[in-house]
């Protein structure tokens, strides 16, 4: 049985000048050496797994314990780390990881002699440009680990991608417009089922969208995800429904999708106290 491949680095480099960086010196101006050492030991985490961290309750709770700092002291400095860009917002809104371009670039650097190191298409932040200089990358979908086909990186790819720089949420519309028809009956009744909660709109623009959601997580879950939408904004915000449905999977909370449907947010299984304001 062939060794499995390792993903995480052993080290990484710390430059000697790090604290002169503007946004590490800001996080230590406002925490001092205990908002350094937070940022410090979540690199370490970092590239212990690879080139993100995914920052779940259990997470945090186990970090906080072997750093020795309050839980809310931790988020407080990961929230300004994020305020001074030190890790990506989006990432972190939607996938709840923390993560950076710098990062990532780093970390493709240190495994440029591996033979095989897989990324996660969700999780890229870095442009086309940047990625087809690594050879050795395969791009996965976080849900079915399945191969992206990237001309550059696929030799066996005979279409060439287009350069035009689009972020990761257009790319995946884009894909689905393309190849999810078979979901778009599906998405129309998520339409309709909208425009009874708001009569007189319509997000039948969004339909792509609606698309990945169904096609990822079910029409049951889509549906209660929208539920819980309109009643924490009373309005259709895609990344909203996206962070909730994001969220549902980290926290492993299931959902019985023949005794969902139909059913009102009032007798839900979850909660969501927490996706309120």
């Amino acid at each position: 049985m062939a060794r499995p491949q390792k993903e995480g680095l052993e080290y990484f480099p710390l430059d000697v000048d790090m604290d002169q960086d503007d946004k590490v010196a800001l996080i230590e101006a406002q925490h001092g050496l205990v908002g350094f050492g937070v940022v410090i030991k979540l690199l370490m985490k970092i590239y212990k797994h690879g080139y993100f961290y995914e920052w779940t309750e259990k997470q945090q709770l186990l970090f906080s314990k072997r750093v020795n700092v309050d839980i809310n002291s931790i988020n407080v400095i990961i929230n300004d780390c994020i305020k001074w860009e030190l890790f990506d917002k989006e990432a972190f809104e939607t996938y709840k990881v923390l993560t950076s371009k710098g990062i990532q670039k780093r970390y493709m650097e240190a495994v440029g002699r591996r033979q095989k190191v897989k990324i996660y298409k969700e999780y890229l932040l870095l442009d086309d440009e940047t990625i087809n200089v690594y050879k050795n990358l395969v791009i996965v979908n976080i849900n079915s680990n399945n191969e992206v086909v990237n001309a550059d990186i696929n030799p066996q790819s005979k279409v060439k991608e287009s350069k035009v720089k689009k972020s990761k949420r257009e790319r995946r519309e884009n894909e689905v417009s393309d190849n999810g028809n078979s979901l778009s009956e599906k998405s129309m009744k998520l339409c309709k089922y909208y425009e009874t909660l708001k009569p007189g709109e319509s997000i039948t623009a969004h339909l792509a969208a609606l698309n990945i959601f169904i096609g990822t997580y079910g029409y049951a879950r889509a549906r209660q995800a929208l539920e819980v939408t309109m009643r924490n904004k009373n309005k259709f915000i895609k990344e909203y429904m996206e962070k909730i449905l994001k969220n549902w999977v980290v926290e492993k909370k299931e959902v019985d999708d023949s005794a969902s449907i139909g059913q009102n947010t009032e007798s839900s299984p979850y909660d969501f106290s927490r996706f309120g304001g």
